[in-house]
């Protein structure tokens, strides 16, 4: 099987990262190969996981990520990136049309509220990537679930110090992937909440 972050699209949003980020501070981390580790690889965890079709919700996107990485590896994808912070969507704004992605959208706003699921609909997958808490996050993610949507959220490897939460709102007990990135010891998760409403 082809090795998703071989897509030459990768390259380009890596350098469009870089050099936006010398003005804008989009992340901490600015080392070529530790960028493609902790920010691409890992945003391609939740692949395997995502229905087929499948519009996903980035809730707290920051500079992409996991969407525009999802998206770059899965093009049937509807992505909307959601962020509250202004530079951040002008940045994966920018991105979308440097790589020339359709069918993906970024948003200036914050995920509790309601009129912004209102606008946006609803969805198959919300997905965040250590943004804020699981309970947190279950709770904005209600506002844009439809009957068998999931929830992902991505945890780092202190995830277990979280805990994590149990039949919030509509959401059931999460099944939890463990996966590790290339070169480290850390098990990094993803905790899956499927709408326990929805039918087997």
């Amino acid at each position: 099987m082809t090795d998703p972050l071989s897509n030459p699209l990768f390259q380009r949003y890596l350098e469009l990262l870089l050099k936006w980020n010398k003005t804008y501070n989009l992340t901490s981390i600015t080392e070529p190969q530790a960028i493609r580790r902790k920010h691409f690889e890992d945003s391609l965890a939740p692949l395997k996981c995502l229905p087929k079709p499948c519009r996903l919700l980035d809730v707290g996107c920051g500079a992409g990520f996991p969407g525009i990485p999802l998206k770059i590896a899965r093009t049937d994808l509807e992505v909307v990136l959601l962020d509250s912070i202004r530079k951040k969507v002008a940045f994966c704004q920018s991105a979308i049309r440097e790589l020339s992605l359709e069918n993906i959208q970024a948003v200036q706003g914050r995920a509790e509220e309601t009129k912004l699921a209102k606008d946006l609909g609803s969805f198959d997958v919300i997905i965040t990537r250590a943004t804020v808490s699981i309970n947190q996050f279950l709770e904005i993610a209600q506002h844009f679930a439809k009957e068998n949507s999931l929830a992902i959220s991505m945890k780092g490897p202190n995830w277990r110090k979280e805990g994590h939460a149990h039949e919030i709102g509509f959401w059931g007990t999460p099944e939890i992937v463990e996966y590790q990135l290339g070169g480290e010891n850390k098990n990094n998760a993803l905790l899956i909440f499927k709408n326990k409403n929805s039918p087997l």
